[in-house]
């Protein structure tokens, strides 16, 4: 017998399947989407909340009537009954992770946290493009402590985008100075952020980082943390992680040679740092792309 799409039903209709998760928020899907050739759907409606984070590729996606175009490092959100439609563009391969949840009759005051957005920005290479990767992988894991996880780590995406879009945040003329001295920095943190990405291979050559953007490296590791929710040593893994994704499904080399490009010698190394980060092997993580998304309705074959 098949399995109900959870993600499709109203939230009272998937508490008897979700029995792992002993109260809310509750998760009735979550995982990684490769999106075929001239994929997608319109005018859909869901029962639930629905983020989306896009690994790779550009899409568009429309809410209510208005249509945006997102790509890489995109976050999106729509409400229960609101009538959507997500399609791929040409180029590269669209990739998204899609998480589904609700509350039950809990109140939670999404909206409040979000400001009503539906697009909530740019987030690549934020520490919230690991989140919701790690929340796919424990996702796929039964137990309490599993789903418990799960939770934490969509309540803090929750947060994390909250903070972003500025709800939350202090108020006077000290904060205004500090945002405004973050400000000025941002492009020396682009300039370290931008060497680190492209010298993957290469550990952090702390020294260069300091001429480069003519700050202390103490001050570099704050800003940055500021900047991007992430510290340079922590970005530099999800860069090497990201990388060796893009390697492992565009090209043929080996994990070994991938491995070499992201900056590891030994593979086995490699492997369990990657394992360690995502919480499943790059072979596992190859595979689960090729999952089938929810009540997605596949173009006819062309003729």
């Amino acid at each position: 017998m098949r399995e109900p799409d959870l993600a499709a039903l109203h939230p009272k209709e998937t508490l008897e399947a979700l029995q792992d998760f002993r109260f809310p928020p509750y998760i009735t899907l979550a995982h990684i989407f490769h999106a075929p050739t001239d994929w997608g759907f319109t005018n859909r409606t869901l029962k639930q909340y629905a983020l989306n984070y896009v690994i790779d590729g550009r899409g568009e996606f429309t809410l209510e009537g208005a249509v945006h175009e997102v790509g890489k490092g995109d976050v999106f959100f729509y409400r229960p009954y609101e009538t959507h439609g997500l399609r791929s563009l040409p180029g590269a391969p669209f990739i998204s992770i899609t998480v589904v949840f609700h509350f039950a009759d809990q109140p939670f005051q999404v909206d409040e946290l979000l400001k009503g957005a539906s697009m909530l920005g740019g987030y690549d290479g934020h520490a919230i493009e690991h989140q919701f990767a790690e929340l796919v992988a424990l996702y796929r894991q039964p137990g309490l402590a599993n789903r418990m996880q799960c939770q934490a780590l969509l309540l803090s995406i929750l947060s994390g985008l909250s903070r972003r879009s500025g709800s939350g945040s202090g108020s006077g003329s000290a904060d205004a100075d500090a945002k405004t001295e973050s400000r000025k920095n941002l492009a020396r943190l682009l300039l370290v952020k931008n060497h680190i990405e492209h010298r993957l291979a290469e550990p952090l050559d702390v020294p260069e980082l300091e001429r480069l953007s003519g700050l202390t490296w103490n001050y570099i590791i704050a800003e940055f943390r500021q900047a991007f929710d992430i510290t340079p040593m922590q970005f530099l893994i999800w860069a090497r992680i990201t990388k060796a994704k893009e390697l492992a499904l565009q090209t043929p080399l080996s994990f070994s040679e991938i491995a070499e490009r992201v900056g590891y010698n030994d593979v086995h190394a490699f492997g369990k740092m990657f394992k360690k980060k995502t919480g499943m092997s790059l072979t596992a993580f190859c595979s689960s792309l090729y999952e089938t998304d929810h009540h997605i309705e596949r173009p006819a074959p062309k003729r």
